[in-house]
């Protein structure tokens, strides 16, 4: 492991911040500037130590909800979409690819979101012809359970870094 992480680096940058630049801080401006760039460092810390973990779970859930979606497209014979979805699993699962950098991952978990955001506007446009469809509800629901969860991860990001640390820009 290299010695300091990229963590304690940035934890170091803020305690520097707030015991030698905050005392000689004078004015509202510059102390809610010092608080903001505190709550972005917390921030980046915290993205630094679990964005990976965050990501690697999404990309899983994200790929296993893209599977049972063109499953359900194949079933009402939509072989088309769910080829095309198909193909996006193969390029944002290429294990080819180099060592998967957070940008890697984060490019893989946005291709893959993207699929699902596009589904999800197509079956939303079939709403009124599907609605009573068990299996097209099925997938609604699939899909803002997936949604819900993603809100969730997100917030272990921004809640430790801004919340009870003093007002934010």
């Amino acid at each position: 492991m290299i010695h300091p992480s990229a963590v304690q680096i940035v934890r170091n940058i803020e305690a520097t911040l707030v015991a030698v630049v905050e005392p000689a801080v004078q004015t509202t401006t510059a102390r809610s500037a010092l608080a903001t760039i505190g709550h972005l460092l917390r921030h980046v810390a915290l993205r630094i130590d679990q964005e990976g973990q965050i990501l690697t779970d999404d990309i899983a859930m994200q790929t296993a909800l893209l599977r049972d979606i063109a499953a359900y497209f194949a079933t009402i014979g939509d072989g088309a979409r769910a080829d095309a979805i198909h193909g996006v699993l193969a390029d944002a699962t290429d294990t080819d690819l180099p060592y998967p950098s957070l940008a890697i991952m984060g490019d893989r978990s946005a291709q893959l979101g993207g699929a699902i955001q596009d589904v999800l506007i197509l079956l939303q446009q079939q709403r009124a012809a599907r609605q009573r469809d068990p299996a097209y509800q099925a997938v609604r629901t699939a899909i803002r359970d997936y949604l819900a969860a993603q809100v969730v991860a997100e917030g272990a990001l921004i809640h430790p870094a801004f919340e009870d640390k003093g007002p934010r820009r």
